[in-house]
């Protein structure tokens, strides 16, 4: 498992990058959806490069964690340890300049469920989501968690961890999920915090980054 502080420098690094990146294209950066693209592919090239920056083992991207089920969809970056089990995976979303909060916000869940299936099933030490968006985003985040359970989970304070009961995942609007393959035993709650941060301005632009540790706690149990 990889100290915090070796953590927070690697995001801290890949935050500088993509903010000269961001200076770099000016006006361009902007610009959406086809920002999101680069964007979200290069700070998953910058936080590797960081990542594996003094380390000896190996620091990849596209990296799937099992043969099957979810976790047989490639996680963004992955960094391997001595033993079988790779010490930290990290999926990556990127909110873009005018994009939908709401259907972001789904997607960054998806990979929090995404992540607390790997760290429960072993398939990795440390798991963790990095969610980068705009300061609107972070602002309209608890107004739209306080109807919605399970939100919370994106929007942990910086000295407090959120927890939340897998049950929220039996309503109708997680169906989505399910259909695509998300495996229906969870544990009993999941859980997050962040375990590092980063922010990213330019005239143009401005993202906060948080990385948030994910894990589950207590038994499993089908959620559907």
């Amino acid at each position: 498992m990889l100290e915090p502080e070796s953590i927070q420098a690697a995001l801290l690094a890949a935050a500088g990058e993509v903010q000269a990146l961001m200076n770099h294209l000016g006006l361009a950066a902007r610009s959406a959806p086809a920002t999101k693209l680069a964007f979200e592919a290069d700070l998953r090239a910058f936080l590797r490069k960081a990542l594996q920056f003094g380390r000896a083992e190996l620091v990849s991207m596209e990296t799937n964690l099992a043969s099957s089920g979810p976790l047989a969809q490639p996680v963004d970056v992955v960094v391997a340890a001595k033993s079988r089990v790779p010490q930290l995976a990290i999926e990556v979303q990127w909110h873009a300049r005018g994009e939908d909060h709401a259907g972001f916000a789904n997607a960054a869940m998806a990979d929090v469920v995404k992540m607390v299936v790997a760290r429960t099933n072993g398939a990795v030490e440390q798991a963790a989501v990095l969610v980068g968006a705009p300061s609107r985003f972070w602002r309209w985040l608890p107004g739209y968690a306080e109807d919605r359970p399970g939100y919370e989970l994106l929007g942990p304070d910086a000295d407090t961890p959120a927890s939340v009961k897998a049950d929220f995942l039996a309503g109708s609007s997680w169906d989505g999920l399910f259909q695509a393959g998300m495996e229906r035993e969870l544990p009993d709650r999941l859980w997050t915090s962040v375990l590092a941060g980063a922010d990213v301005r330019s005239p143009w632009a401005e993202t906060e980054l948080r990385l948030l540790e994910v894990k589950g706690l207590g038994n499993t149990k089908a959620v559907r």
